[in-house]
């Protein structure tokens, strides 16, 4: 399976620190963000300007999102790096996770899925699920480092119980697929199931193929549990999903 899934950059998200030094920036990065939605790009590069210029890693971190796409100036995956490396710099997970899909997908630099890891890494410290997600999926096509499914299964499963929809679909996929780890159709039909819910469209075709092999006693088990799953959260139906074939 190639490693298609691509994660949402952050570029319009406010990344706020955990003290607010003062209102003006707020109201500048929420400037900001508004301009965005209404693809203003202009006035949302102008709110962000100077807080970047300052050392702002979230403003920082927003234009260099803004060259990455094109939004309002020219695409320079160049420019885009630099303004990720001085938000990462300043220890902002969000911008060593792009600087890692960027290397991944060949965007400013040569494609190099090590590098990328190292950025991955240096945000999945900081608890970064996307990250971890990332992680887990080289692990799983052995990109920047020797192939290990067993570990790709661990990160699969921890980023699926926080939620992660691409998480989620993957640990179906080998659930169902039984490769190095133990198959469980009916597990892998919840887990694909609840990617689904989200919107990960690819989930379907696991959700279709795993009803194809559990009997209905164990469709209705798992139809059980999954609606636990949507009631409570992955991580409140895990006892029940466990008993799952």
């Amino acid at each position: 399976m190639n490693a298609t899934k691509r994660l949402i950059m952050f570029g319009i998200a406010v990344f706020l620190p955990a003290t607010v030094a003062a209102d003006m920036r707020l109201d500048k990065l929420r400037a900001g963000l508004a301009a965005m939605e209404r693809q203003h790009y202009a006035t949302a590069m102008r709110s962000w300007s100077d807080l970047a210029e300052a050392g702002d890693p979230e403003a920082q971190h927003n234009i260099g999102y803004m060259y990455e796409e094109g939004l309002g100036v020219t695409q320079q995956y160049d420019v885009a790096m630099e303004w990720y490396r001085r938000a990462a710099s300043g220890g902002l997970a969000e911008a060593d996770h792009n600087l890692g899909m960027m290397y991944v997908d060949g965007h400013g630099a040569a494609k190099s899925w090590a590098q990328g890891l190292i950025h991955f890494r240096k945000a999945a410290e900081k608890g970064l699920t996307e990250s971890r997600y990332m992680i887990a999926l080289s692990y799983f096509e052995g990109e920047g480092q020797i192939q290990n499914r067993r570990l790709a299964y661990e990160g699969f499963r921890e980023t699926a119980i926080e939620g992660y929809a691409d998480s989620q679909y993957m640990l179906s996929f080998m659930l169902l697929d039984g490769t190095d780890v133990k198959r469980r159709s009916a597990q892998a039909y919840v887990w694909a199931s609840l990617a689904l819910i989200q919107g990960q469209q690819q989930a379907e075709e696991i959700r279709n193929a795993a009803s194809m092999r559990i009997d209905e006693l164990e469709t209705q088990s798992a139809l059980f549990v999954l609606s636990q799953c949507e009631a409570s959260g992955a991580r409140g139906c895990l006892r029940a999903l466990d008993t799952l074939p």
